[in-house]
C-alpha cells in the first residue's frame, strides 16, 4: 500500500508539507496521505483535502518555545504534556499503518518520528542552515539514526552535512513553491506605491498589526496604499479595535485574504513581522523591513537569524515607533537602495521547484520494499 504520513512542525512547515503531499498525489494518484501537524491546526492540509489528525490545540509559543524559557513554561501550563502523550500514541499507531514518513520541521520532529513511528523518514529540514547556526551533536545523531534522506534549504548546509556522512541533499529552493500567485493586482494603478504588510499568522499577529499601524500613523504625510496579507479573524480584529484603526488611517489600507503571493508581487516595499514569510517576500524581490514585535517569532534574535538568509534585502529596524517610521520614510525616497535590496532578495532564493523534486524522491521510495 502506498501510504504516506506527512509530519510538520509549524505553520510554514504545514504549508510546505501539504504542497508536497499534493504534488505526490499528482505523481501517484493511488497514494494515501495522512497528516499529523505537531504544532497548531494544520489548516493547510484541510485546504489540500489531506486527512488531518491535528489535535486542534494551539500552544502559546506557536512552536517557538526555544525562543525563551517563559514560552516553554506557558506551553507546559497550557497542556503540552497531554498533547505530547497523545501524539506519541498517534505516531505509534500511524507507524504501523504507513510505509513512508515525510517530515518538514526540525530535530524534534525527527526524534518523534524515529522513536515512535519507526518508518523510513524523508526529512525536510525547515529552519536550519549553517548560514544561521550550526548543528548540535544530538541533532546530527538523530538525523544519522533516523533519516533516509535529508533535504536542506541551501547548498552550504548540504555540503556540511555530507562531510558528516549524512544523506543530505540540496534540491533547490522549496519555500517559494507553496506560495501561489494568481496575477491579481487589486485594481491598483501601475504607478501607485504599495506597502505590503505581513503581520504574521499566529496569535501574536494581532498585537503586531497594531504596532505596524502605529508606524503608519507616523507616516501620515507620505502617499501610498497598504495591502495587508491577512489570515486573521475578522471578529478578533474588530474586538481589538484594529478594524476601526484601519478605517481611520489616512492612507488606504486593504485586508487581503488568501493572496499572500499577489500582495508580495504588487508591493514596492514590505513591512513584515511574519517569520519565514519575510524570507519569501524577499525571494520575490521585494525590499523588506522588520522590527522587534510581540511574541516569540518576532524577537530581535529571530530577525538576526533570518537576516543571515535574506542578507540586506531585509533591514532590521530598532528604536521608538517614530524612529522606525523615520527610517522607513528615508527608504521610501531612496530608489537606488530599494533596487539593491530587491536584487539581493532574488538571489537569496534561487532554483525554485524544490517541492516537485522532493515529491519525485518520495515516488522513488514508494516503489521500494523496505
Amino acid at each position: 500500500m502506498k501510504k504516506i504520513l506527512l509530519l510538520s512542525n509549524g505553520h510554514a512547515e504545514d504549508l510546505a508539507a501539504a504542497e508536497i503531499g499534493a504534488e505526490i498525489k499528482k505523481l501517484c494518484p493511488d497514494a494515501e496521505l495522512t497528516a499529523l501537524p505537531l504544532v497548531g491546526l494544520g489548516q493547510a492540509y484541510d485546504r489540500k483535502g489531506i486527512k488531518n489528525l491535528s489535535l486542534k490545540k494551539v500552544l502559546p509559543s506557536g512552536g517557538f518555545a526555544k525562543e525563551g524559557f517563559w514560552f516553554f513554561i506557558k506551553d507546559l501550563l497550557s497542556g503540552w504534556l497531554n498533547i505530547f502523550h497523545q501524539q506519541i500514541k498517534l505516531l505509534r499507531q500511524l507507524g504501523k499503518e504507513n510505509k513512508l514518513i515525510i517530515g518538514v520541521g526540525d530535530a524534534y520532529l525527527v526524534a518523534m518520528a524515529g522513536l515512535f513511528a519507526k518508518k523510513p523518514l524523508i526529512f525536510i529540514d525547515g529552519p536550519k542552515s549553517v548560514r544561521i547556526v550550526g548543528y548540535w551533536p544530538i541533532e546530527l545523531w538523530l538525523m544519522k539514526k533516523f533519516c533516509k534522506k535529508i533535504i536542506v534549504q541551501d547548498k552550504e548546509t548540504a555540503d556540511f552535512l555530507q562531510k558528516k556522512k549524512l544523506p543530505a541533499f540540496y534540491l533547490g529552493t522549496w519555500v517559494m513553491d507553496y506560495v501561489p500567485v494568481t496575477g491579481d493586482n487589486f485594481g491598483l494603478a501601475e504607478n501607485e506605491f504599495v506597502i505590503g504588510i505581513l503581520p504574521g499568522t499566529r496569535e501574536e499577529a494581532y498585537d503586531n498589526l497594531g504596532l505596524i499601524l502605529d508606524v503608519l500613523v507616523e507616516l501620515k504625510d507620505e502617499k501610498f496604499t497598504c495591502l495587508v496579507a491577512s489570515t486573521l479573524d475578522q471578529q478578533k480584529l474588530k474586538d481589538k479595535g484594529l478594524l476601526d484603526r484601519i478605517e481611520k488611517n489616512l492612507q488606504p489600507i486593504r485586508l487581503i485574504t488568501g493572496k499572500f503571493g499577489d500582495v508580495c508581487v504588487r508591493s514596492n516595499l514590505i513591512i513584515g513581522l511574519a517569520g519565514i514569510a519575510n524570507e519569501q517576500a524577499a525571494g520575490f524581490g521585494k525590499p523588506v523591513v522588520c522590527f522587534p514585535g510581540k511574541g516569540p517569532q518576532t524577537t530581535l534574535r529571530r530577525w538576526q537569524e533570518i537576516h543571515k538568509i535574506t542578507g540586506d534585502s531585509m533591514l532590521i529596524l530598532t528604536g521608538s515607533t517614530t524612529q522606525i517610521a523615520n527610517k522607513i520614510r528615508e527608504l521610501l525616497h531612496d530608489q537606488p537602495c530599494l533596487t539593491k535590496m530587491s536584487q539581493i532578495g532574488k538571489e537569496s532564493k534561487p532554483d525554485w521547484g524544490g517541492i516537485k523534486r522532493i515529491a519525485q524522491l518520495a515516488q522513488i521510495y514508494l516503489s521500494r520494499n523496505f
